[in-house]
């Protein structure tokens, strides 16, 4: 077996393909597969170059997008027929693969590098302007989705269930808090490799992050200040998964949505238990 998932670098390599990765032709005939990456992330294309089993090519490349005049990537390119093949039997089949591909099953893949790769392809991880830690993952594809629903799940302790949303048709999973320092952690791990070391950079300020000790009030009750992430948070998910992500009452969740949803925004405290 040229690609043995039962290696974490491997598993990794098969993560960032999934994300930012295409494979073009035929595996019967010619082929190529390649990743592009913003030059910021060539470190890691370096790295998994040696991972891959088989000559490959790292080219610089330059030219005009929707987002820069001057924009700078480098493309890792390899077309290895016997390679190719191997890689198609692991869910990286030649054509279109946004809306179907998701983690290859029986086959020894070891998830925590793998859900590394797939996060470093198309997660985000840091704070939002409030100084809210979270992880989050966009994806066309639902098996993808529900893959780091199920991570969230054994990493986390907390449940997603999320839809296709309406403007783009993809699936947004996110976490925040410490189901955010959770994730940071467990994915991104001194000494991992391969690794996109901005975000390896990014996600251990936010494995680091703590909640701030919350000041009792009257009988002994919270009050904490509701931000502007939490408050997104709570009018894209349900009451139920809202209290859970926010460590937040029912109650609490219930009243705020009401207040948002009737334009009453002064008062921005709510009580909870301890």
């Amino acid at each position: 077996m040229l690609l043995d998932p039962s290696r974490p670098d491997v598993s990794y390599l098969l993560g960032l393909l999934h994300t930012d990765g295409w494979h073009s032709g035929d595996v019967d005939h010619k082929g190529v597969v390649g990743i592009e990456l913003h030059e910021r992330d060539v470190d890691v294309l370096q790295q998994i170059r040696h991972v891959i089993p088989c000559y490959s090519a790292l080219r610089r490349r330059r030219r005009s997008t929707n987002f820069a005049d001057d924009y700078v990537s480098y493309q890792l390119l390899f077309s290895n027929q016997a390679v190719r093949i191997e890689l198609a039997s692991l869910g990286m089949r030649p054509g279109p693969k946004s809306r179907d591909v998701g983690p290859p099953t029986h086959c020894g893949l070891v998830s925590r590098a793998y859900l590394r790769g797939v996060l470093d392809g198309d997660g985000s991880v840091g704070f939002t302007r409030t100084g809210a830690p979270f992880v989050n993952l966009v994806t066309a594809s639902e098996p993808m989705a529900r893959f780091f629903e199920d991570q969230v799940w054994e990493i986390c302790g907390v449940r997603r269930s999320t839809r296709r949303n309406t403007r783009d048709r993809v699936f947004n999973v996110m976490v925040t808090n410490t189901s955010a320092a959770l994730m940071a952690g467990h994915c991104w791990q001194a000494g991992d490799r391969p690794v996109m070391a901005r975000k390896a950079r990014a996600a251990a300020e936010v494995a680091a992050w703590q909640p701030l000790p919350q000041k009792a009030g009257r009988y002994g009750v919270k009050r904490e200040k509701w931000t502007a992430a939490q408050d997104e948070l709570l009018l894209s998910h349900s009451l139920a998964e809202s209290a859970e992500i926010l460590g937040r009452t029912l109650k609490s969740v219930s009243v705020r949505r009401w207040r948002l949803r009737h334009g009453i925004t002064n008062g921005d405290q709510s009580p909870d238990h301890p």
